[in-house]
């Protein structure tokens, strides 16, 4: 398969442009640590006029302080300088009880690290997201999953971390993460184990989510291995770290981690989940079902009604920049009499690659890298900051796009925006060249729209329908706007 032409795009070049997040929430009288995610040649000067008392931005545009205590909404006007110009944007700060008002950016230890995590590779992580121009693109989350414990808890029952991988605590670790304008996510389990055979948190949600707070957390992934299969059972245990989390002293984002087995997305929201699992782990493969992109996108589609600002649904981590490398995402075991079942994953194409950023683009999923900053290929480091398809995804609308073909033909997803535009991908899910032609009306396109390919972010014209040929497994992408 041939590499998909897609434009590069430099961070640290250019006039400044405003990416990310529009629309921010906090809890009132919480800490707030906000990048504001500006591109442009350094050096930058920032002046965010309309900030509440108690909240200040530093040289690096990270919007930080204690929030008011009242709930409501500021509308705050950014100014980003630089040699090359100016810009002035409007972006609004939420005081209230909903975080994560669009699907959160960041990335995860699991896939690639799984055991093996410790401080230096969440720091040397962070330093990369900064490094690399992601943290000004909208990633901000540094996430650490399971292993990050000691092998019990204190005599008092507080979490304590593994001495020799992090000596220090969470703590060193969460203020050099917050020092570097970035959020720091954690991760626990709603039984005695995690899912790596840690401590987890049942019967101790208060004591966890009141040292998270005190660590300085900012997320918390909630697994569910080792606990009960029922429905009601999981709702009581969510329920109880939802309760703890937000009795916290701190804006803690709550992601429900029991992999679409219980319908979270019909009652993790009242729980206080920001989002929720719909699917099982991922794995390093585009088509083996059902753990592959192809059959995590198929579950995830369905449930557009679901997700809205706060509210995500969450296919899984991104597998862009793994390559087969993934500790925990290219080989799974299952037991099978005497000996276990082995699958093996080689990882997936730049095709494949290309098309599974674009369907978790359009579909408002969180945005999650698992992989090894330092080591991103090219053609992957355009995947990921390419900032037209991070602002499909970062639509302050929070929409996620619906499917609007037929069950057995190329996929089309319409994503209507937040500026009356609508973003369109087509998807060629089979194995053979397919020639789409898609009137706009189709879509729920009135007329003619200038149209812009997002991928390699040109102008294509003024038209009434799109005419592609597509590879297998590629994907086109597309913002329709209005006509003068």
């Amino acid at each position: 398969m041939s590499t998909p032409d897609i434009a590069s795009f430099d961070p640290f070049a250019g006039p400044p442009q405003l990416h990310g997040a529009r629309r921010f929430g906090v809890r009132p009288g919480t800490e707030l640590i906000h990048p504001l995610a500006v591109s442009g040649e350094r050096p930058l000067r920032f002046e965010v006029a309309g900030l509440p008392d108690g909240l200040t931005v530093d040289g690096d545009g990270i919007v930080r302080g204690v929030a008011p205590a009242g709930p409501g909404e500021h509308a705050l006007v950014v100014t980003a300088t630089n040699a090359l110009g100016a810009i002035v944007e409007p972006v609004t700060l939420c005081l209230g009880g909903t975080l994560a008002l669009t699907p959160p950016m960041g990335w995860n230890s699991w896939n690639v690290y799984g055991a093996t995590v410790s401080a230096e590779v969440v720091l040397a992580v962070a330093q990369a997201m900064v490094d690399t121009g992601m943290r000004d693109l909208g990633y901000s989350y540094i996430n650490i999953d399971d292993f990050w414990h000691a092998s019990a808890r204190s005599a008092d029952g507080r979490p304590l971390t593994n001495p020799e991988t992090f000596p220090g605590g969470i703590a060193p670790v969460a203020e050099r993460v917050h020092q570097l304008g970035l959020k720091l996510g954690i991760y626990s389990d709603a039984a005695e184990l995690t899912c790596g055979g840690c401590f987890g948190s049942l019967g101790h949600e208060q004591v966890d989510a009141a040292a998270y707070a005190e660590w300085g957390v900012d997320l918390l992934k909630y697994d569910y291995c080792h606990a009960p299969v029922g429905r009601d059972a999981a709702i009581e245990r969510y329920g109880a770290m939802g309760r703890a989390l937000a009795e916290a002293d701190r804006s803690i984002v709550f992601s429900v981690c029991e992999w679409g087995l219980r319908q979270p997305w019909r009652w993790a929201a009242d729980l206080g989940g920001s989002l929720w699992r719909t699917t099982p782990d991922i794995f390093d493969s585009y088509s083996w079902l059902p753990l592959g992109v192809r059959g995590l996108a198929a579950r995830n589609v369905k449930l557009n009604r679901y997700a809205r600002p706060g509210h995500w649904n969450d296919p899984d981590m991104l597998l862009v920049g793994n390559r087969g490398r993934g500790r925990s995402t290219g080989e799974l075991r299952l037991p099978k009499g005497p000996r276990p079942k082995v699958w093996s994953f080689r990882g997936i194409s730049d095709v494949q690659a290309h098309s599974h950023m674009t369907l978790w683009a359009m579909m408002a999923a969180p945005l999650l890298t698992s992989h090894d900053l330092a080591s991103t290929g090219e053609f992957d480091r355009r995947l990921l900051t390419n900032p037209e398809i991070l602002a499909i995804n970062q639509d302050e609308l929070g929409v996620q796009a619906r499917k609007v073909s037929p069950r057995f033909r190329p996929w089309v997803l319409a994503k209507p925006l937040a500026d009356g535009s609508l973003a369109v991908s087509i998807t060629n899910m089979g194995r053979r060249t397919r020639r789409v032609s898609l009137p706009l009306g189709e879509v729920g396109w009135d007329g003619d729209a200038e149209v812009r390919d997002v991928w390699r972010m040109r102008d294509v014209g003024r038209l009434d329908r799109l005419d592609v040929e597509l590879a297998p497994f590629a994907s086109v992408a597309y913002v329709c706007r209005q006509t003068d």
